[in-house]
């Protein structure tokens, strides 16, 4: 996944602002704002590696770790966030379910 693909899935993601408000969000802005050293790092040592002939494999392979591995604290966040309004949205339409219900077994006492 390149930086554009996930650029991508990040702005994807407002989409869904009711799912936003469930995340953590002291875990989302810590991983948002760690993306950005492996990022800035990945470009600086792409050049060095590539353009020079001075960096080393190693050091490209573990950028690429670092922005997958808070990427991915982000997107499953939003999976968890999602499951969660998933599972209340599916509360309370049942609970709505149940009063309807119940309203309509309840005799009239007018």
């Amino acid at each position: 996944m390149n930086l554009h693909d996930s650029v991508f899935a990040l702005i994807t993601l407002l989409l869904s602002p009711q799912t936003i408000a469930r995340m953590d969000l002291q875990r989302v802005s810590v991983a948002l704002l760690a993306l950005i050293v492996p990022i800035s790092l990945f470009i600086m040592d792409s050049w060095l590696w590539l353009n020079t002939g001075s960096g080393n494999a190693n050091y490209l392979y573990f950028q690429c770790l670092a922005f997958t591995a808070f990427l991915g604290t982000i997107l499953l966040e939003f999976v968890f966030a999602s499951v969660k309004r998933d599972k209340a949205l599916r509360l309370t339409e049942k609970n709505m379910k149940l009063s309807k219900y119940e309203k309509h077994l309840s005799p009239n006492t007018q």
